[in-house]
């Protein structure tokens, strides 16, 4: 490949400098063509989670149509990922595009550069045969997306993802970067345990899985000790994904998670009407999360003592499990003979989804910003090469016309269909402390709750609680 790309280019060079062979394109002819436009190109790109053989299938296709431009991918371990990324960037040696996280673009902003308007690019075309054959060299350019494309193509989400103000002085919002696909929050569920509870069906909405709480729990007579959950819900540090969980709940029940600018404002009335409803929305959201956890309830199925939540399912110990796709290849390699399925995210009423997801981004320190976006827009947006990777990957399109496809995948057919209803909280500038400080709000509220002090109001202490998590968000702003 590399030995084919390289004869190519010297063809192309010879050519150009020659004169023969010129061919055009828009106007633009080969005696246009910048001698800087044919020189070879190396991108560095670092990524997480996504395995090089995958990440080749994308990086061949887009080769196939770029000779001149090498596209080098190296995977990091989650674990050490953000730390090698930031110390790169620290001493100037960090990659020309990098994968970020839908939660990580506010953070990342000063290092990345967004989108150009257009991109010029060469195109290599072969015409004749043997000693015949040559290679006309084309300019082309490629045009950014409009807010228009943006919204035709790509899941709402990515809109309000991608985009941010370029400066603080200006209202224009630009694209930062763009996704390969899109996951969102879904129900697991092990099918023996429903069938041996004569439950037919998965919890559809949050009060079906409060009724199933009731039924699928199993405790030690005369006894809080829980030998059987219903659902990992009620606690907030063994609960993976805890807070996704929580303002999902918010946002069904009504509750307005931020203001345009970023603001939190969960904890105020939102959708709802406060003359109608005894606690705000944000507050009810909670209390419902906790009715989970709390062992004076029928509902009360889970507890610190039952460990970490994915452990207990993938080990049998509890019927349903909030998790992303990308859960199940650790499922079934951890338990392969687990029976088990996926469901929709409960709703109240209308639909509404959790996102989450990794995007690829251009680093404004690349020497290569314009080949590197090249890079991330066409493949973004190319609808051959992602429906192999996606169907590689087990991963949800972040293209609406892909999701189509995938609607009859047993594997991605939920998370497909979510994707068209799946929003992105939030978490302010850093999404790890976000994270913890809605975890913290679970486990102090919980800890309130079960001290049984005289006289609490309990509504009261749920919304001074909410209270406190918005402006400790509000404060990381």
């Amino acid at each position: 490949m590399l030995k084919r790309s390289f004869s190519t280019l010297v063809l192309a060079g010879v050519l150009l400098l020659t004169g023969a062979g010129c061919g055009s394109s828009g106007g633009d002819t080969a005696a246009a063509v910048p001698k800087s436009a044919l020189q070879p190109v190396s991108l560095n790109y670092w990524g997480v989670f996504t395995d090089s053989d995958d990440m080749a299938v994308l990086i061949a296709e887009f080769q196939k149509k770029h000779p001149n431009i090498q596209v080098q991918y190296r995977k990091f371990r989650p674990e050490e990922y953000e730390q090698k990324l930031l110390e790169a960037f620290a001493e100037d040696r960090g990659p020309d595009l990098f994968t970020i996280h839908n939660t990580w673009l506010a953070r990342y902003k000063s290092k990345l550069t967004p989108a150009p308007d257009k991109v010029a690019y060469p195109t290599f075309v072969k015409s004749g045969s043997g000693i015949s054959e040559k290679t006309e060299v084309q300019m082309k350019e490629l045009a950014g997306l409009t807010l228009k494309q943006m919204r035709d193509q790509f899941v709402a989400t990515v809109e309000q993802d991608v985009m941010l103000q370029a400066a603080s002085t200006s209202t224009k919002k630009s694209i930062y970067a763009l996704p390969f696909y899109v996951d969102t929050l879904a129900l697991y569920f092990n099918k023996d345990l429903l069938a041996q509870n004569s439950i037919v069906k998965p919890a559809a909405n949050w009060n079906q899985l409060r009724e199933h709480a009731e039924t699928l729990t199993k405790r030690v007579k005369d006894s809080d000790l829980i030998t059987q959950s219903a659902v990992a819900l009620g606690t907030g540090s063994n609960v993976h994904r805890a807070g996704d969980i929580l303002m999902a709940l918010m946002a069904q029940n009504g509750a307005r998670i931020t203001k345009d600018d970023g603001a939190f404002i969960f904890h105020t009335p939102g959708n709802t009407n406060p003359e109608k409803d005894e606690a705000l929305p944000g507050a009810r959201a909670l209390q419902f999360y906790l009715d989970f956890g709390n062992p004076k309830l029928k509902s009360y199925t889970w507890n610190p003592e039952q460990g970490d939540a994915l452990d207990a399912f993938t080990e049998g110990r509890v019927a349903y499990y909030f998790g992303y796709s990308y859960d199940l290849s650790t499922i079934r390699a951890r338990n392969p003979r687990l029976n088990f399925d996926v469901a929709a995210m409960p709703q109240f009423e209308k639909p509404l989804n959790i996102a989450n997801y990794w995007m690829e981004a251009v680093s404004n320190k690349s020497t290569h910003q314009q080949e590197a976006w090249l890079f991330v827009q066409e493949t973004a947006t190319s609808k051959e090469a992602l429906a192999k990777f996606l169907k590689r990957t087990k991963r949800a399109s972040a293209l609406t016309e892909l999701i189509q496809t995938q609607l009859d995948d047993v594997d991605l057919a939920i998370f497909a269909k979510q994707n068209l209803t799946a929003q992105t909280w939030y978490h302010g500038k850093d999404s790890r402390v976000g994270d913890q400080i809605l975890v913290e709000l679970i486990d102090g509220a919980r800890a309130k709750l079960l001290s049984e002090a005289e006289g609490m109001d309990v509504q009261q202490m749920m919304q001074e609680s909410v209270n406190r998590a918005a402006a400790r968000l509000n404060d990381t702003l």
